[in-house]
């Protein structure tokens, strides 16, 4: 997808929050490969009504999750959070939230589990 279309939904999203006067929203941009956001250096991060988080997964052992959790940091935008997938039936061995949380550095904002 390219950062342009990202942003359209970045502008849509928050004007629609903003014009209802409704909470801040998550938008949650998921990725595992670097070229699935093109130029994604220049996604828009300057919406208060958003909270823009980049939900990142790879399967595997911890050493590749983590190697895909530090490829998708680089170059990352500022003002971004981070989310973290763990897999129930492709990751070995499974990590609690506890072990995430002490593996994945940065921390993750947000842990799912598929």
């Amino acid at each position: 997808v390219t950062i342009e279309e990202v942003n359209a939904v970045v502008t849509w999203l928050a004007d629609l929050t903003r014009a209802n006067a409704l909470p801040q929203k998550l938008l949650l941009l998921h990725q595992f490969l670097p070229e699935m956001i093109q130029n994604r250096e220049l996604l828009d991060t300057s919406r208060e009504e958003l909270a823009v988080l980049i939900h990142v997964d790879g399967y595997g052992s911890p050493g590749d999750k983590q190697a895909t959790w530090q490829a998708t940091h680089d170059a990352a935008p500022a003002n971004v959070y981070w989310g973290w997938k763990n897999f129930i039936d492709e990751d070995l061995p499974l990590l609690t939230p506890e072990q995430t949380i002490a593996q994945a550095l940065p921390t993750p904002e947000l842990i799912t589990y598929q």
